[in-house]
């Protein structure tokens, strides 16, 4: 304090001349550290690049891809009908190994249809060359009794253990044999049934290749997994490695050598850091940096080791030998197959060791380059204009906490209800892990709202707005302005710094020059050995000049060098540190609240009511606990009672089969999709070459007849439930509304299209065979009255069982003929479990558990309304208890409720005996004479259970919306974390008359979209197509190539003219609305955060880290004392009294005073917090140009001005303490 007092004179004395010598290390660290670690990060990232050559990998690897990874978009040849992404069923599976897969692997001639020769045999995409043999694994699930329920126990018998599938031995293929040997025993295992069956979880391909051009080795790794839904998932893994790591480029060993020596280096500069602290007798700090600095070297190192047992099993003698073994003309693999097969496992095996080690490196490096670039803008702090970014970076963290909690909250509402709606018919949503990382893409810009608005188009428009609006626009936006404010703090606090730092540089430029370093001078060195030996003991002009024989002018110049250098080195500490004016204000604040809270008053009404508070503390502290649990138990339940990861498989494997899409595989069997379907000629294809062959299926994937129990299935594990039904509307005829005339005689019978009724209804046996189903169809089309003029729409409803997932499944087909021509084919799969608390071992308990905390809620609220009742008798009607969060808390109720009700209802109709009995006689055929009501009955409950549960799942998804509400309103009782939902509630204040704007607004795009568009694209054929269409523009969801289409300059006309006025000007105004009303709710909250974290530490200090006082005696004897005594009575309470009426110590009684007093005032902080949110919510939000209202309480302007006088004085007579302090220090020195 005394050496910065007087530099602020240019007063010099020999422990700054000292302190300025020794620092001559540091000054030099300071300014090339950041320099090491530049050099650092680079040499490192090019060693990395080395070690991984990415520039051959992607040739390499895409080369691969193209040739076995193929897709629905890649060109179609007849060599490759079926391609690896498009297999959806078992049956797939055969087509693709022999149309695509032996082609591409056993190549026999080149691309000039021109014999390969015996050299170049066994090469993929003519220059990878497949090392040892192709190997392929099927893996088996046992078989089980089905665990179902007793009414469907007839219809599925037998099912397979998923779980625990087991691995059949391994097939291994020659690559020198020709293809059609190959062909040949697919075939040979096909009518076999060994390699694929019914029973089949996963067939897993391997591939390793050798490409000497790039001199890598690769491994392929393809998988086929059949999930029990009867869905197929493809994937594919490719890992390739560098044969000879350090003679494919010689740079390499350059660089792995000078990033050693800038390892070394930077642990040697720590290393002398932390020596330093421990010659100074100071304790080693680890700080954030510091931990930063060596967890980069330890990346590094992580990064080397793993390199280095990678370079050892690449350079090791015996996998080289044993792929040369395999490749001699001389070995013969079909004579030596055990020998080959022992070298192709340990290929494979020392293979797989490899690219998981490369693996690891490549990771080890993004983490220690990551590390690095942090440590480097860490090393940037001495500047105060590069110190700004790591500034606003952490002070941004440390305001981040709470408004990550409130995010993750909102987040995981959205996600978990994402995934309640969509998980079964969106892979995007069909785990939680999944969901989450969707949302999060989502408000990035990375989501196609197609996807969701195929599943339930207004369900999911509600959805999707919602999440964008709570998490992109205000919570996003919250974030900006947290990191803006702190930006603006710290480029306050770095402009107050930049010109003192800078006036500090230009003088030691002007005395010494470019290089900054005086200490090069022999002069200089002198006179600090001279000090730090204690051979001058004063350091003015001319004690130097006489002890350093210079002249005055030498002297002084010394003089001016040191005191520039210290005053640089000054400012740097001072810079790097950036805490320490943070600190002093905040301890200054709580010093001065708590000597306001030491020397407040109490009386008896004050312990009494700190006594009747204890329960209120106890409420407001595990009410945020109790519902988050709340809203953790209930989404658990409704994913339990909705189970998403067995409905995704069963409802896309019955979709990829009866609804096929135009991305599709092509081949002879499937010329027409359920979705390229575009004009009534379409619909009979579709229905003879598409729907029928795959629908009546009497044979296997393996071509034999299926048995008795595995008939009647879609894709061999959906079992169709009695028939499939055909229903047909037709729109009545009407006269046509034409002028008279020629165009009247031209089109004089016209239909009623929005009043289509039933025509037709009939039913096809799910046992039919596909001859006499397409019979049927084609007896219908013959008739040439089924689909005519006159049809509106077509229906197809297929209901199936899942045993192996115990799945009740209800697909329908809807095509829309429009009066225009255009036709709409639709289709929409609802699953439900068909014994949902027979399958799941959780659904009860979670049951139980959701209902006592849903009567735990009910129970609260009726107390906590009691409460307010009996506090605001003879008082006006409008009491304090009916608020916008308790209006929240009941509608979660109520919604819980409804959810439950539903749920009940969805139950009866599963395990109704009259559905039961129906599902018998259909089996058993017991009610043969009247089938088709026997058919028309299961179908109607089937589809009421279907409504049944969307409407759970979509009061499950308005359930958890509120909960998250809920748990947010709990938090209000902290200063930080309140800071949220305040700002919510603020900027709903201020919304309504922007919203009026904006609808407006939007209400004339959306009209002008709809006449310039609509005509030609769907997302505008109507005027609510049309809303959805343009908000999702806004949200940046939007195809602007359909628009061009239509008429390129009108389109980009009327783009631009909506993003400007809508984006640009409208949502920025949005931000401003958000903006504002957080800054509002910052400052309001700044005036509680004081006392609040004052009273926090105060009570911590003498109750310990529960906080809770009243667990002593002592405590509990004066809050009885105080609620026996008569009411209203206005003695003080003082720790004499205390002491007096307990008979305990002055100091005993002192600490129960301090506790009381603390403890009443967290209470005023937290009521105040949770009851008066009016200065928070935006009444009193005033804008700029606005005029603040002039009512005011004359009895709290008083208490505010008494509390401000106490605080005053409180800081003034800490001033002059410090000051008779600081006086007395500068007379001792001088």
């Amino acid at each position: 304090m005394l050496r910065r007092s007087l530099s602020t004179y240019d007063i010099l004395t020999v422990k700054d001349v000292v302190e300025a010598y020794e620092s001559r290390g540091e000054f030099q660290s300071v300014f090339l550290t950041p320099l090491v670690y530049v050099l650092f990060f680079t040499f490192f990232a090019s060693a990395a690049l080395t070690h991984v050559p990415i520039e051959t990998m992607f040739p390499s690897q895409n080369g691969l891809m193209a040739a076995l990874v193929t897709s629905g978009s890649d060109t179609l040849t007849a060599d490759s009908k079926m391609k690896f992404k498009n297999i959806q069923s078992q049956a797939d599976v055969f087509p693709w190994f022999i149309d695509t897969f032996v082609p591409s692997v056993f190549v026999t001639t080149d691309y000039n249809n021109v014999s390969i020769p015996v050299d170049q045999v066994g090469r993929i995409a003519a220059f990878q060359k497949v090392v040892g043999a192709v190997e392929i694994k099927a893996y088996v699930a046992p078989k089980i009794p089905c665990d179902v329920s007793a009414s469907l126990s007839p219809i599925y018998k037998s099912c397979h253990d998923w779980a625990n599938a087991e691995q059949e031995t391994p097939w291994y293929l020659n690559p020198k044999s020709p293809a059609q040997e190959i062909i040949d025993w697919f075939q040979e295992v096909k009518a076999n049934h060994t390699l694929v069956s019914d029973a089949n979880t996963a067939l897993h391909i391997n591939v390793a290749t050798y490409n000497g051009e790039l001199n890598l080795l690769c491994i392929t790794a393809l998988q086929i997994k059949f999930q029990p839904g009867g869905y197929v998932d493809t994937r594919s893994k490719m890992t390739s490695m560098p044969l000879d790591p350090y003679g494919n480029d010689p740079s390499g060993g350059l660089m792995d050598l000078i990033t050693g020596m800038f390892f070394l280096t930077t642990v040697g500069m720590d290393y002398r850091k932390i020596a330093r602290h421990r010659k100074q007798k100071k304790a080693v700090v680890w700080t954030k940096w510091r931990m930063v600095t060596w967890m980069s070297l330890a990346s590094v190192l992580t990064f080397y080791v793993f390199w280095i047992i990678l370079s050892v099993l690449v350079a090791q003698a015996q996998l080289k030998n044993e792929i040369i073994a395999m490749e001699n003309p001389a070995f013969d693999f079909e004579h030596n197959t055990a020998l080959a097969i022992v070298y192709f496992i340990d290929i494979m095996d020392r293979m797989k060791t490899m690219g998981t080690i490369m693996i690891i490196l490549r990771l080890s490096a993004m983490a220690a380059m990551c590390l690095l670039m942090f440590r480097i803008l860490g090393s940037l702090r001495f500047h105060p204009g590069l110190n700004v970014v790591m500034a606003t970076l952490t002070k941004s963290l440390r305001s981040l906490a709470p408004f990550f909690f409130v995010f993750v909250v909102c987040l995981s509402a959205f996600v978990m209800s994402g995934c309640l709606l969509f998980g079964d018919s969106t892979k995007a949503f069909s785990t939680i892990g999944m969901s989450y990382v969707t949302v999060v893409n989502m408000l990035f810009g990375q989501f196609n709202p197609d996807m969701v608005l195929d599943v339930n188009y207004y369900t999911a428009v509600v959805w999707y707005w919602s999440a964008m609006v709570v998490l992109s626009l205000v919570l996003f936006n919250m974030l900006l302005a947290i990191v803006i404010e702190s930006f603006q703090k710290v480029h306050n606090s770095s402009d107050k710094r930049t010109a003192p730092y800078m006036a500090a540089i230009s003088e030691l430029l002007r005395v010494e020059g470019l290089w900054l370093w005086p200490w090069s001078r022999r002069d200089m060195i002198r006179l600090g050995r001279a000090v730090h030996a204690d051979e001058l003991r004063d350091v003015s002009a001319a004690a130097i000049a006489k002890h350093l024989a210079l002249s005055d002018d030498q002297a002084r110049l010394l003089l001016a060098k040191v005191r520039a250098f210290k005053r640089v080195r000054q400012l740097e500490h001072h810079i790097s540190s950036n805490q320490e004016f943070v600190f002093m204000t905040i301890t200054c604040n709580l010093d001065c609240v708590v000597i306001e809270m030491g020397t407040a008053e109490l009386t008896i009404d004050d312990v009494r009511l700190a006594y009747a508070s204890r329960g209120d503390f106890v409420m407001i502290f595990l009410s945020p606990l109790f519902n988050m649990f709340f809203f953790l138990v209930f989404a658990a339940c409704a994913l339990d009672h909705t189970p998403i990861q067995a409905m995704f498989p069963s409802e896309n494997g019955l979709a990829n089969i009866v609804a096929k899409a135009g991305t599709d595989a092509v081949t002879t069997v499937t010329t027409t999709k359920f979705s390229n379907m575009a004009t009534h000629h379409d619909v009979f294809p579709w229905l003879t070459n598409t729907f029928v062959p795959y629908t009546f299926v009497t044979t296997d994937y393996n071509g034999r007849n299926l048995s008795t129990p595995d008939l009647r299935r879609v894709n061999y594990v959906h079992r169709i439930l009695g028939a499939v039904e055909f229903k047909t509307y037709s729109a009545p005829p009407r006269p046509c509304d034409v002028v008279d005339g020629p165009l009247g005689a031209m089109y004089a019978q016209c239909h009623d299209f929005d009043s289509p009724v039933l025509n037709s209804a009939f039913y096809i046996d799910a046992g039919a065979d596909p001859e006499t189903a397409t019979a049927v169809i084609s007896a219908k089309q013959a008739s040439g009255a089924w689909l005519d003029a006159s049809t509106a729409n077509l229906h197809i409803n297929l209901a199936t069982f899942n045993g192996e997932l115990n799945l009740l499944c209800l697909i329908s087909l809807r095509v829309t003929f429009q009066p225009g021509g255009f036709l709409q084919p639709i289709y929409q799969t609802k699953c439900m479990p068909s014994d949902p608390y027979g399958t799941s071992y959780l659904a009860a308990p979670l049951d139980a558990c959701v209902l006592v905390l849903w009567i735990t809620t009910i129970w609260m609220e009726l107390r906590e309304w009691c409460r307010d009742h009996r506090r605001r008798t003879g008082q006006p009607p409008k009491p304090r208890f009916c608020t916008l969060w308790r209006a929240v808390t009941w509608l979660s109720v109520v919604s819980v409720a409804v959810y439950f009700a539903i749920w009940t209802a969805l139950c009866m109709a599963v395990y109704s005996p009259t559905f039961a009995a129906d599902l018998t006689a259909l089996e058993t055929g017991a009610s043969s004479s009247q089938p088709q009501l026997l058919l028309v009955d299961i179908m109607t409950r089937l589809k009421a259970m279907g409504y049944l549960t969307l409407s759970v799942r979509i009061a499950g998804m308005v359930s958890l919306g509120l909960l998250m509400f809920r748990t947010l309103s709990s938090l209000r009782f902290h200063p930080h974390l309140n800071m949220v939902t305040a700002t919510l509630t603020a900027s709903l204040h201020s919304l309504v008359p922007f919203c009026c704007i904006f609808v407006i607004c939007l209400t004339a795009f959306v009209t002008s979209g709809c006449l310039l568009f609509g005509e030609r694209l769907l997302q505008f054929s109507t005027i609510s197509r049309s809303i959805i269409t343009v908000v999702n523009m806004l949200f940046g969801q939007f195809d602007l190539a359909a628009i061009f289409a239509v008429d390129y300059n009108i389109a980009f006309t009327w783009y631009w003219c909506a993003m400007v006025i809508l984006f640009l000007v409208l949502f920025n105004m949005l931000l401003a609305i958000v903006l504002a009303a957080f800054d509002h709710v910052r400052t309001v909250t700044a005036t509680k955060i004081a006392p609040y974290m004052a009273a926090i530490t105060e009570l911590r200090r003498l109750a310990g880290p529960m906080l809770w006082p009243w667990n002593h005696p002592h405590m509990m004897q004066l809050g009885s004392f105080a609620e026996s005594a008569n009411t209203g009575l206005s003695t003080a309470v003082t720790s004499a009294s205390i002491a007096k009426q307990l008979c305990v110590t002055d100091v005993d009684a002192d600490i129960v005073l301090r506790k009381t007093r603390a403890f009443l005032a967290i209470m005023h902080i937290l009521r105040d917090s949770n009851l008066n949110d009016d200065d928070v919510d935006g009444e009193d939000f005033v804008g700029e140009g606005e005029v603040a209202p002039t009512s005011v309480d004359v009895s709290e302007l008083n208490q505010r001005l008494d509390m401000m006088e106490a605080r005053l004085e409180a800081k003034l007579a800490a001033m002059s303490v410090n000051m008779a302090a600081l006086i007395a220090r500068i007379d001792a020195k001088l």
